[in-house]
């Protein structure tokens, strides 16, 4: 189940980095007359053993990850080797069959609060990660608050959270500014009254304003919805109360004026299946996309959309746009908060405070002090990674082949994100570094993030009752009322199937864990 330790350490970091476990300081050095002086130091240096579930099937023992952890910490990781894609059956699997891990990667809100509701993961109190890992519950406190939602579960807190940098940044929007040139308009639409007078002469020359992705909850036509101050699903604060974006008269504002729109053809008829969203941007079917990154807009990049458009059509121009602003000035665009997912305890760390405390050491570091990110996160400079600009630290990390290969950078335990696997990604400012200053720059280039109150969605006690029936209501719902198969009025009508199929149960839970948390800050 477990892999072995390698016997071969870091030589270096083992002179430089070598810690003593906390056990030789309890004071008891009577009654040890019968033991060698050399049984003595044995005791004190001999690693703490440590069971750690990460979502990975490429560590080994002399993993550059797991090596520097060992020797930085006097620690001797067992962990298991589990691949991504059957991490969270085959982690229910085990843990369900009494093989539960001291320190477990747990992707996903729900499956927390599913263990910690069988007693399967222990209670991690606010003041012990306080006290052993300061400067991360500062940076969650500031950066991530989202994150303490992920870990409660009836005001008792499971795990500690992590974070998740590039979660402040909404996708990129996009016009095709040769059609817009084509078609008469001689500027980037800025607001929803701009960009209606802009399809309809789009339509002239027999191009679709827009597309979206029809089948995602989440991306259904998300920078429309933020034109009115609402983003569908999300949970929000409205007048004090937790509501849902989905329900809210904001969204049947918006879906007033998606249906106008595409009665009078300005949508994509096929928007319903979310396919070739890039190819029908591409082949210059549609104008505006809202579900592009800056890499996009890179004409040096071969790879890139505007790379391909100009490819069939060579005076193609196609430029990053602003989120467009409705009636009232608003805009945003969908962004998933800054907290990730979390890591849990064993139910038996709660008999095991000094292994708690020496986990939190390690976390601890690893996202707070750069140095050590970089030796168990990026690896070692000159061989895995370097500075784009070698000279200049500020302009961002690169891997260097073969670690430029993820699988191959995968098997030091290491990842190309920043999001290091047995401690999640750092604290903001070590991340914007290692992304690099230009980088950072243009991800917020026209960023107007909107997130949910709780991060997630679905973080809610009975979210695994009816969240899924709920979202499928909604895309049904929605694309009706777009498509006009439906009336707008038929709105209301939805709002009564929401509540009746759990979401005012959801939004009651909304409230009390929004209240439970506030509180207990």
């Amino acid at each position: 189940m477990f892999a072995k330790r390698g016997v071969k350490g870091l030589t270096v970091l083992a002179v430089v980095c070598s810690l003593a476990l906390t056990a030789c300081s309890n004071g008891s050095g009577t009654g040890a007359s019968t033991a060698s002086p050399g049984a003595s130091t044995e005791a004190q240096t001999k690693p703490m053993e440590i069971k750690w579930m990460v979502p990975s099937a490429d560590l080994t023992p002399n993993s550059r990850a797991v090596q520097v952890l060992q020797e930085k910490f006097n620690v001797k990781i067992n962990y298991y080797s589990i691949p991504q894609a059957d991490y969270v059956q085959k982690q229910q699997i085990l843990l369900t069959s009494g093989d539960v891990p001291d320190v477990m990667f747990i992707f996903d809100p729900n499956q927390l609060f599913k263990y910690a509701s069988q007693g399967l993961i222990a209670e991690l109190p606010l003041k012990t990660i306080e006290q052993s890992a300061p400067k991360t519950k500062a940076v969650l406190d500031s950066f991530a608050k989202q994150g303490w939602y992920y870990s409660n579960l009836n005001g008792k807190n499971y795990g500690l959270p992590t974070t998740y940098y590039t979660g402040q940044f909404n996708a990129k929007q996009g016009w095709r500014v040769d059609l817009l040139k084509k078609a008469g308009v001689d500027k980037i639409p800025e607001t929803i009254d701009e960009m209606t007078a802009a399809f309809a002469k789009l339509k002239q020359i027999g191009v679709y304003g827009m597309t979206t992705n029809g089948n995602s909850y989440y991306f259904q036509f998300w920078s429309i919805f933020g034109a009115y101050g609402v983003m569908p699903t999300q949970w929000m604060l409205k007048d004090g109360k937790v509501v849902n974006g989905a329900v809210v008269p904001e969204a049947k504002e918006a879906l007033t004026l998606l249906a106008d729109w595409y009665a009078k053809g300005y949508i994509d008829p096929e928007f319903v299946t979310g396919k070739d969203l890039d190819k029908k941007l591409v082949e210059g079917k549609v104008a505006y996309t809202h579900s592009t990154s800056m890499a996009a807009f890179d004409a040096s990049n071969p790879q890139s959309a505007l790379s391909s458009m100009k490819k069939i059509a060579p005076d193609a121009d196609f430029q990053v746009a602003p989120l467009p602003k409705g009636p009232r000035g608003q805009q945003g665009g969908w962004a998933w908060g800054t907290a990730g997912s979390v890591f849990a305890f064993g139910k038996q760390m709660e008999q095991q405070p000094e292994k708690v405390k020496k986990v939190l050491e390690i976390m601890e570091a690893m996202r707070n002090d750069e140095q050590v990110f970089l030796d168990a996160g990026v690896g070692v400079k000159g061989t895995q990674w370097d500075y784009n600009t070698p000279s200049d630290p500020q302009s961002g990390i690169k891997f260097l082949p073969p670690y430029d290969d993820v699988a191959k950078l995968a098997t030091e335990g290491l990842k190309n994100n920043f999001d290091t696997l047995f401690a999640g990604g750092p604290a903001p400012d070590i991340f914007a570094k290692a992304l690099g200053k230009s980088s950072v720059e243009l991800l917020g280039r026209y960023n107007k993030p909107v997130w949910d109150i709780f991060g997630k969605s679905d973080v809610l006690p009975s979210s695994g009752k009816y969240w899924a029936d709920l979202t499928k209501l909604k895309l049904d719902a929605y694309a009706q009322i777009v498509r006009g198969d439906k009336p707008v009025s038929y709105f209301d009508d939805f709002v009564k199937q929401w509540n009746d199929m759990g979401g005012a149960q959801l939004e009651k839970e909304a409230n009390e864990l929004y209240k439970s948390v506030q509180s207990g800050k």
